[in-house]
């Protein structure tokens, strides 16, 4: 019998949607479904046409219920750095990753399922969202990223209290402490997610891989390495093919067309 995927990948246009499908365990995250998760970014990423990626949990009670504790009992130093290391690296990956990756949260995200929230470019929530750091009562702490992610949107203050506390965060104090910039969503929010994919996959591709490049680059650099990185990134774009159309557009008062202007292999 062949076993069921953990994860699907479904394309909608220039979107591609990635849903964590372990629904049997609440979409936890084990190793199978972060090297799927890994290969998916990495394929997507080179894939062109693709111009933004939404990651879901299946069903609609969890986005993801964490790691899946079972592998990782009884692990040693060694072996427990390996399986954080790699789970900080796949999730890497989508945070640095040339397509902008939107987390439609249909439900729970504790521990990495938080974590992987925080690794995307930005969640939407349903209203009857939760998201949680509860580690701590466990005995352990959050390590696929989540000290620093969360501290870097919220200040290290509020940080501390989710870890500490473990308190679950409805959707509404999320989005007043900016874990989203996006309101809760009553409805549908896969769609909703998806609907905002589709706005960003109409603008030019080349200036969200560049707006990207620019956040990550200077990211933890002083102003002034950040300000030339985005000296250096802004006036390739003045010059490129892709500003000429989209102001041409603005002239004459259309949409533009970026379609045919493939960003070729290793630019932006």
């Amino acid at each position: 019998m062949t076993a069921e995927p953990v994860l699907l990948v479904e394309r909608d246009g220039p979107i591609a949607i990635l849903t964590l499908h372990r629904p049997r365990a609440h979409n936890a995250l084990n190793k199978a479904l972060l090297a799927e998760l890994d290969k998916a970014v990495a394929g997507l990423s080179a894939t062109p046409g693709v111009r933004c990626l939404v990651l879901t949990g299946h069903g609609d009670r969890a986005f993801s219920a964490g790691a899946d504790l079972t592998e990782l009992t009884g692990l040693s130093v060694a072996e427990a750095t390996d399986v954080l290391a790699y789970g900080q690296r796949v999730f890497r990956r989508i945070e640095t990753a040339p397509l902008p990756a939107v987390a439609a949260v249909n439900g729970l995200a504790l521990g990495g399922g938080f974590e992987l929230v925080l690794s995307c470019t930005f969640p939407v929530l349903a209203a009857r969202a939760r998201l949680a750091l509860p580690e701590s009562g466990l005995g352990l702490m959050p390590g696929y990223g989540g000290t620093q992610r969360l501290a870097r949107c919220t200040g290290t203050a509020v940080a501390a209290h989710v870890m500490l506390t473990g308190e679950h965060l409805d959707a509404d104090r999320a989005h007043q402490w900016g874990i989203t910039p996006v309101p809760p969503v009553e409805g549908d929010v896969l769609a909703s997610a998806t609907e905002i994919a589709h706005g960003i996959a109409k603008r030019g591709p080349r200036a969200v891989r560049a707006i990207l490049t620019a956040l990550h680059g200077g990211s933890g650099t002083g102003p002034d390495t950040g300000l030339a990185l985005e000296t250096a990134l802004a006036a390739g774009l003045t010059a490129g093919a892709e500003a000429a159309e989209g102001i041409a557009a603005f002239h004459e008062r259309r949409d533009p067309s970026f379609d045919d202007l493939a960003v070729p292999e290793g630019a932006l």
